[in-house]
C-alpha cells in the first residue's frame, strides 16, 4: 500500500510540477493561471501541443527546444517538474497515507513556486503568499479533527503570526543598522505559511527550520566564495533558503528534531 501511495503521489508531483511552471512564468509578468488557456512558446507564441505537455519527456526528446521555431526552452521547466515529483515522493515515503499528507504536498508545491520565482525575479508574488494560508489552514483543521490535535493547531496559528513578526523585526533591525533591506516583504509574507505548517509539526521543528535556513545559506555562500563566484552568492535571494529550511522538518521530522536536541543539549 505504501508503494502504491508513493507511486501515485510521484505521478501527482509530475503533474503539479508541470502546472507550477504556469504561475512561475505568468505571475511575475502580470498574467494569471487561467488566461491564456493554453501555454505557448515564449519565442514564437505557438501554442504548446498536448503531447508536449507531458512532464519532462518532451523537453528531453526535443533537446530543450521549441518544436515549431527551434528556440531554446529553459531547463527550468523540466527542473521544476522533476524537483516537485521528487519532493512529493519523499514526503509520501515519510508520511504515507497520513491525513496530513495533502497539506504537506500543497506546502511543498508552493515552496517550489516561490523559490523558482524568487531566483529568477527576486520577488515572491502576493498571489501566492496571500492565498496559501487559506488553502493550508482547512487542511490542517481536517488533520487536527481526525487526530484530535487541537493543541497543535493552536500552536500553528500562533506561529503563523509569530514567525513573520520575528522576521519582520529582524529585517527592520538590519535596515536601521545597515541602511538597507536585508529581507524582502515577500519572505515575511511567505513566513505566515511556514509558521503555520512547521508550527503544526511541533515547537522543536521551528528551531529546526531556523537552524536549517541559516545552515543552508552559510553552506551555499561559502561554497560559492570558494568557487570564486562571490557575485553569484550576493544575487541569491533569501526565499530559497527559507524553502529549504522549511522542508527539512517536513522531510525528516524525527531525525532533524533529534539532531537539534543534541546540539542544544536538550
Amino acid at each position: 500500500m505504501d508503494a502504491v501511495v508513493i507511486g501515485l503521489v510521484v505521478m501527482l508531483g509530475l503533474l503539479c510540477g508541470s502546472f507550477a511552471n504556469v504561475p512561475i512564468h505568468r505571475w511575475p509578468r502580470g498574467g494569471t493561471v487561467t488566461s491564456p488557456k493554453r501555454s505557448a512558446c515564449p519565442s514564437c507564441d505557438s501554442p504548446i501541443e498536448p503531447r508536449d505537455n507531458v512532464p519532462i519527456v518532451p523537453w528531453l526528446v526535443l533537446r530543450g527546444r521549441c518544436r515549431h521555431c527551434d528556440a531554446p526552452i529553459a531547463a527550468r521547466y523540466a527542473i521544476v517538474e522533476a524537483v516537485t515529483a521528487i519532493l512529493f515522493g519523499l514526503i509520501a515515503w515519510r508520511w504515507g497515507a497520513d491525513p496530513l499528507l495533502p497539506a504537506l504536498l500543497v506546502f511543498a508545491w508552493a515552496l517550489v513556486v516561490a523559490s523558482a520565482i524568487d531566483l529568477e525575479h527576486r520577488i515572491i508574488p502576493n498571489r501566492l503568499t496571500y492565498r496559501l494560508p487559506f488553502v493550508l489552514l482547512p487542511l490542517l483543521v481536517l488533520d487536527a479533527a481526525l487526530a484530535g490535535a487541537w493543541g497543535d493547531l493552536r500552536r500553528a496559528i500562533f506561529w503563523a503570526i509569530g514567525v513573520p513578526a520575528i522576521m519582520f523585526a529582524m529585517a527592520e533591525l538590519f535596515r536601521l543598522l545597515r541602511g538597507k533591506m536585508g529581507m524582502g516583504m515577500g519572505d515575511v509574507k511567505l513566513a505566515v505559511s511556514i509558521g503555520l505548517v512547521v508550527g503544526y509539526l511541533g515547537g522543536i521543528h521551528l528551531v529546526v527550520f531556523a537552524y536549517a535556513t541559516m545552515a543552508t545559506s552559510i553552506v551555499v555562500v561559502v561554497a560559492l566564495l570558494l568557487a570564486r563566484k562571490a557575485q553569484l552568492a550576493s544575487r541569491i535571494p533569501f526565499g530559497p533558503y527559507l524553502a529549504v529550511g522549511a522542508l527539512i522538518p517536513v522531510l525528516a521530522p524525527d531525525a532533524s528534531a533529534d539532531l537539534v536536541r543534541r546540539v542544544l543539549g536538550l
